[in-house]
């Protein structure tokens, strides 16, 4: 334990070291830019009022809140505490993002202080457009509570019960953007195989399938279902999630996941690729017409598993 609070306040004193936004990858950048605009429009200031609380001008404040220039530690400090932010632990969030940020090349460890599922709080927040292909589990934006506790225990089988209820509070907090008056479109690429593992016991994958057959009745939600035929594994390799954003200053951004790093890719061929491989996809999976039958055969079958003359 005594390790563990050396290591906490030696990363503390780092940050207070050298902190500086301007070397942060663009996408955590702006990631930052975003969170802070959002908490300034919460208080019903403008940037003119925030400006002079901070001593700067308010075209500084508008090129913090998209992203374009840095701030230091101490302007960080000085706005978060401006905007009533005290809590110690969220604090130290918004520096995880500058910590994370200064590593190099754009995969970043994952990190107590920035529980997973932070920085896509914030991304997700802000998107027009949501492309995801998931290739393990039902994506985490349409996973049920007890679907999604059991899936983080499935990846982190050594975390302990307050940090499963930590993570799943982040997860259920991303969900939100599903419930807003203006929801991003989002368009579901996920396995059928996915579909099939009782993640959580029999009850708890019915009840998720359950869920997923109210969710595809919205308008801005597609789910497509990738037979086992189409190989999609062979094709993307991994999970991915595509994200195009109501602020155009904003750049595309594909989010690659791993089990201990997330990589954020926004170059316009490592864009362009991502999008041919979900277009890829969507032309060999079921259509989205297809997708009520489909769940509903695999939620009424005993092995979880479509008979043959269902699948495309």
């Amino acid at each position: 334990m005594n390790a563990d609070r050396a290591q906490v306040r030696e990363e503390q004193a780092d940050l207070r070291a050298v902190t500086n936004v301007a070397d942060v990858p663009t996408v955590l950048r702006r990631m930052l830019g975003l969170r802070l605009q959002q908490l300034r429009k919460e208080l019903g200031l403008t940037q003119l009022e925030v400006a002079r609380a901070v001593f700067a001008s308010a075209p500084k404040i508008s090129r913090i809140e998209s992203g374009m220039v840095g701030l230091d530690h101490r302007e960080l400090t000085a706005l978060l505490r401006h905007y009533g932010l005290t809590d110690p632990e969220e604090h130290d969030r918004y520096l995880s993002l500058v910590r994370l940020g200064n590593q190099p090349g754009w995969w970043h460890r994952d990190s107590d202080s920035l529980p997973k599922g932070f920085e896509l709080l914030n991304l997700e927040a802000a998107a027009r457009t949501i492309r995801c292909y998931e290739p393990a589990v039902v994506p985490e934006l349409l996973q049920t509570a007890d679907y999604a506790r059991a899936a983080i225990r499935l990846r982190y089988p050594d975390l302990r019960e307050r940090e499963i209820d930590r993570l799943l509070a982040v997860r259920l907090r991303r969900q939100r953007i599903l419930d807003r008056a203006d929801p991003p479109y989002l368009w579901i690429l996920v396995e059928e195989s996915a579909l099939r593992r009782r993640i959580g016991g029999a009850e708890v994958w019915r009840d998720q399938l359950a869920r997923l057959e109210q969710l595809i009745s919205a308008d801005n939600i597609c789910v497509q279902i990738v037979g086992d035929e189409v190989f999609g594994q062979a094709v993307a390799g991994s999970a991915f999630v595509y994200m195009r954003f109501i602020e155009r200053q904003l750049p595309d951004v594909v989010c690659v996941s791993q089990p201990t790093s997330t990589l954020y890719l926004e170059s316009p061929a490592d864009i362009a690729r991502y999008l041919d491989i979900a277009e890829v996809l969507a032309i060999q999976a079921a259509r989205q017409s297809e997708t009520m039958e489909r769940l509903r055969a695999l939620r009424s079958r005993p092995n979880g598993r479509a008979s043959s003359g269902e699948q495309a």
